[in-house]
């Protein structure tokens, strides 16, 4: 059982990092003092200490897990933050969440949506100028909810080849916005609009144009205004750099180059794509954080009954035995093979890093994985990484 929103670099250069010195992409990391309450009585406290010294002993360098219910929170911290200083993996840390990103783009147009100032089935481009559509395949047909649902079509240009090379050639030197979606440009659909599944970070990136379009400013400030300030997430940043990325305790981050089971810090690497990811992916925040925006989101305190009814409207690619998406959520029903258990919420991958949050619906729980060490690139850490996650979602999901 692989997550489903894992994209591979198929190919890396043997030559990219030749003549590189060891840590050369390292950073240093900054202590962050102090710890967050919890029940220390937590019932499932063993379980999720066992489970992450389990994949520890495997080789996964460092796990950070938060698990809220009606027992109150509890975290397991495990492993290093970074390994060649062998500092630990602490409470406040914060941490880049990647593709749980899409859920707070989804609840932005939602609550636009609500105003009126989106219309969920109108076509994008009653939003967006001909010059960013006319370039791109069904340009003129795909709606806002087919870019949420990630059935546009639209394909996903961190998976184009020519993509991935100039991320061999230029690791440090990222593009923007517009020039990641130029990979696109002339290229045919993967399907027409509404007929099947395919994960695109540009179809989110195409949202955040249309969400600064009608709400009229930046998306920063749209999800400060709509998310981060009614919440009250104080551990929740947009934008940051490169300067306050280091001073929240980021971790390094971590993958294996040669199918050998070691690993290499590609840290500067990693976070110079992850400051370029913008909507789709560039949300830092600490984990109680993202559990306290699912709860609103569940509770229904963020967004309305019949929008998260929307959100949880699944599709079903043509390749898939199980649904696959609704509007900003990913869908997940197989941690139990006799019993399959309906969970569902967002997992993220960078380089050099990966994490997940997941609502398990019968037992009321919410659970934050963050894991610096990435499964991207085909290799032992795929697997090391992966079921890491798998054996903690599983856990908690067929939890009584």
């Amino acid at each position: 059982l692989i997550m489903k929103s894992v994209i591979f670099i198929a190919i890396i250069s043997s030559v990219l990092f030749t003549s590189c010195k060891k840590e050369l992409y390292s950073t240093t990391v900054t202590p962050v003092s102090g710890t967050i309450t919890v029940n220390p009585n937590h019932p499932m406290k063993d379980s999720l200490t066992a489970i992450v010294q389990k994949h520890l002993g495997k080789g996964v360098p460092g796990v950070q897990v938060m698990v809220k219910n009606a027992s109150g929170l509890y975290i397991v911290n495990g492993g290093f933050s970074k390994i060649e200083t062998k500092q630990p993996i602490t409470d406040n840390m914060a941490t880049w969440i990647y593709s749980i990103s899409k859920t707070y783009m989804a609840t932005v147009i939602l609550k636009l949506a609500e105003r009126g100032l989106i219309k969920l089935d109108t076509p994008a481009a009653v939003y967006l100028s001909k010059d960013i559509l006319d370039p791109l395949a069904n340009g003129n047909k795909f709606t806002v909810r087919q870019l949420l649902s990630h059935s546009s079509g639209l394909r996903n240009h961190t998976t184009e080849p020519a993509y991935q090379l100039a991320q061999l050639n230029s690791p440090l030197n990222q593009p923007n916005l517009k020039e990641k979606i130029k990979y696109l440009h002339d290229k045919p659909a993967l399907f027409e609009p509404g007929t099947d599944f395919a994960y695109s970070n540009s179809g989110y990136t195409l949202l955040q144009w249309i969400a600064e379009k009608v709400a009229g400013k930046s998306y920063q400030e749209i999800l400060e205004d709509e998310i981060i300030k009614p919440l009250n997430l104080t551990k929740t940043y947009y934008g940051v750099s490169e300067a306050r990325l280091l001073a929240l305790g980021a971790p390094n981050y971590y993958f294996e180059r040669h199918d050998n089971a070691v690993l290499e810090n590609i840290t500067k690497w990693h976070n110079s794509i992850a400051f370029g990811l913008e909507g789709y992916g560039g949300i830092v925040a600490n984990g109680t954080d993202v559990i306290k925006f699912y709860e609103a989101l569940m509770n229904g305190t963020i967004i309305s009954n019949a929008s998260l009814t929307q959100m949880r409207t699944w599709i079903t690619g043509k390749r898939s035995d199980e649904p696959d998406y609704g509007l900003g959520l990913e869908y997940y029903g197989k941690y139990n093979k006799t019993t399959p258990t309906v969970t569902y919420g967002h997992e993220g991958d960078g380089l050099g890093g990966t994490t997940q949050i997941l609502y398990v619906p019968v037992n009321n729980t919410y659970l934050f994985i963050t894991i610096n060490a990435g499964r991207q690139i085909a290799g032992q850490y795929v697997r090391k990484v992966a079921d890491c996650k798998i054996d903690l979602c599983r856990f908690v999901a067929t939890y009584r």
